[in-house]
């Protein structure tokens, strides 16, 4: 009897692992206007290459980073595990407005929802990084 709630645990555990968890795949496949929103009144060239800096200056890694089409770029960063967090990921979206505006969308996502200790939201700080680097 005690062998089967031992296993039983077990498998309640492995299940909770498995839906609680976010993935790069997962966030690619999510609507482009999703997220936090900022536009800035500068071009789309220099816009993504401060957001590049941004992402890499918050400690993030670059996982993926792709031109969706001509006035929009995707993207994916993540952050490793640690001793206090099982990491998480983010998903930047770059896209020209206009010929001088460009808006930037942030969607972060936990690794495992019930990871507590993780950062949550990285948008205030990207926004930040990203205005820091068009000066």
């Amino acid at each position: 009897m005690r062998t089967r709630f031992v296993t039983l645990g077990f498998a309640s555990l492995a299940f909770a692992f498995v839906v609680g968890c976010a993935s790069t795949g997962g966030l690619r496949v999510e609507p482009l206007d999703v997220g936090v929103v900022r536009e800035f009144n500068r071009d789309y060239t220099t816009v993504l290459q401060a957001t590049r800096g941004a992402i890499t200056s918050v400690g993030l890694v670059i996982d993926s980073d792709e031109n969706v089409n001509d006035s929009t770029a995707m993207i994916v960063a993540k952050k490793g595990i640690s001793v206090w967090s099982w990491g998480e990921f983010v998903r930047v979206v770059v896209q020209r407005s206009a010929d001088d505006r460009t808006t930037v969308r942030v969607v972060s996502r936990r690794r495992m929802a019930t990871n507590l200790t993780a950062k949550g939201d990285y948008s205030v700080t990207l926004f930040s990084n990203i205005e820091l680097g068009l000066r």
